[in-house]
């Protein structure tokens, strides 16, 4: 996995904002079966834990297939927020 310095720089912002320090990904059901998920919160008992780019990010255990993914910010007419790019978007 990969986090870009612009999707760093907005998460170190959200984490001064809330008193939090990291991201965990977790998996949920989707279309086409398992779909990553990001949330801000602190690592689980089983987790496995990496500092990518100074961002402490914690992975479940179901969370497969990671190497690919770039975690990014996007700008669109909803507002500013991360985009996870390269994993499975089949629906």
């Amino acid at each position: 996995m990969r986090i870009t310095d612009e999707a760093k720089q907005l998460l170190q912002n959200v984490f001064d904002t809330k008193g939090v320090e990291g991201i965990r990904l977790t998996t949920t059901a989707g279309c086409c079966g398992p779909q990553i998920a990001l949330t801000i919160d602190a690592p689980q008992e089983f987790d496995r834990v990496q500092t990518i780019n100074g961002i402490k990010v914690a992975f479940d255990p179901a969370v497969t297939g990671t190497e690919e993914l770039t975690l990014d910010r996007e700008e669109n007419q909803n507002g500013v927020g991360l985009v996870l790019i390269g994993g499975s978007n089949c629906c």
